[in-house]
């Protein structure tokens, strides 16, 4: 069953791509789980240009709770693969985004105009996909949405949104996210506190417009099918005090079933250490005509990562295995997967993968400082084709992040990344990744 939507904007640890400008978790209480993430509220911050809030003081809700946010972010990629011609861009872009207040406490609209423009771009080093093809610049209208109130938390949102579901979702790693055509109710129960709260979403995704692209295109298409098909999706996570549990599933007809479903439970141990288990599954299969392949296939990976936190440092171990059947996929999104990294998901056929990762967050000696590496092998590949055994591959990333402090300078951040493949015999891929986001609230 499909999860839910909802900008989310908190410390995330396994799926980094979903939000580019979000630092390192500070201890497993700040950990959010890819089925988590999708029901977390971007937090509100004060407008810079307050006299423009002033001016609407005394008109409707409508107008009055209207809030336009100027988004700006210079992303540079590089990447250096053993078998491919070099990647390299750099561009300059963002977005600006309108969100109505409520008309008769009902029914609300959402804007929002993406650009990436290149500032380095050299024609014979494209598939960045900071750009169009080719290193083009592009302007596109991403989201255009309404929103009807249903009851409290509960509402019913169509036409062109993000969604940060786990296998459906922004992959905000470049310059602009992906955003969707789609028809979506959403909401939420309860307290997680004392009963448990249950969170939800359902709904039908018609189109996807990717990263570096200006055109919606369906589903199907999207991810390799030659018929026009949406994806309908359902799904839920409960949550009460530690514990949370919830499934999502995608079903697109005649080419793709995903499931996904995970187990968390954290645990204070005094003082300041803290503990996390988690554990997810993932299953693939074709359905229908089998349009996606033109034969039958299924594939799944499990997996499961232990947390332990002190002092703003968290120390992560995880592991995942994939069926030998065939690759997983991720095809309208970054990847779910406890293992996956900056460059590789380690999610290939017959791979079992263990990834060692540590986390700091340097705000005892410098506010808005963080950082963190890692360290994951992946063993075990095979040639889904031919049963073949494949290459073991080994992965180094390091990420630093800064948020500067300055009354003046809220909302701007500086990421540099940097990761590198040893992918046997000798062959190396090197990738380098900055991006500086600059958030203004502008009413």
């Amino acid at each position: 069953m499909v999860l839910a939507l909802l900008i989310g904007c908190s410390n995330i640890w396994a799926q980094s791509e979903v939000a580019l400008e979000l630092p390192p978790p500070a201890s497993v209480e700040e950990m959010v789980t890819p089925l988590e993430l999708p029901f977390l509220m971007k937090p509100l911050r004060s407008a810079i240009v307050p006299w423009l809030k002033d001016k609407l003081a005394d008109t409707t809700p409508f107008l009055r709770e209207s809030k336009l946010n100027l988004h700006v972010r210079s992303a540079y990629f590089f990447e250096d693969p053993f078998d491919k011609d070099k990647k390299e861009a750099w561009a300059l872009g963002g977005w600006l985004e309108y969100q109505s207040g409520w008309l008769a406490d009902r029914l609300g609209f959402s804007s929002t105009l993406y650009t990436s423009q290149p500032l380095y771009a050299p024609e014979d080093r494209d598939g960045t996909l900071l750009l169009e093809p080719g290193q083009d610049g592009f302007t596109v209208l991403g989201e255009a949405y309404g929103r009807i109130k249903i009851h409290e938390q509960n509402e019913f949102r169509f036409f062109r949104q993000t969604y940060n579901t786990p296998y459906l979702n922004k992959n905000d790693g470049r310059e602009i996210p992906n955003t969707f055509e789609g028809y979506t109710f959403r909401g939420a129960f309860g307290d997680e506190k004392s009963s448990g709260s249950l969170k939800y979403v359902a709904g039908y995704v018609t189109k996807i417009k990717e990263r570096n692209e200006d055109q919606f295109v369906w589903m199907s298409n999207d991810a390799g099918a030659e018929v026009e098909r949406g994806t309908v999706m359902a799904g839920a996570l409960f949550t009460r005090g530690p514990w949370s549990l919830g499934s999502i599933e995608y079903y697109t007809e005649d080419t793709l079933n995903i499931f996904y479903a995970e187990a968390r439970r954290r645990w204070k141990l005094g003082g300041d250490w803290g503990l996390a288990l988690n554990a997810q599954f993932s299953d693939q299969q074709s359905v229908g005509d089998n349009s996606l392949t033109g034969s039958s296939f299924h594939t799944a990976q499990g997996g499961a990562s232990l947390d332990l936190s002190y002092r703003n440092a968290v120390v992560t171990a995880a592991f995942t295995s994939t069926d030998a059947d065939r690759d997983m996929i991720s095809p309208w999104s970054s990847y779910p997967g406890v293992t996956s990294c900056q460059v590789r998901d380690f999610n290939r056929a017959g791979e079992d993968a263990w990834m060692l990762k540590a986390s700091y967050d340097f705000k005892r000696f410098v506010e808005g400082l963080s950082a963190y590496a890692l360290y994951t092998v992946g063993t075990g590949r095979k040639d889904p084709s031919t049963g073949g055994d494949q290459p073991d591959e080994q992965e180094i990333d390091a990420d630093l992040q800064y948020r500067f402090q300055a009354p003046h300078l809220q909302g701007l951040a500086l990421r540099l990344r940097y990761g590198t493949v040893d992918a046997g015999g000798g062959d190396r891929i090197h990738q380098v990744r900055a991006v500086l986001n600059y958030d203004l609230p502008l009413l």
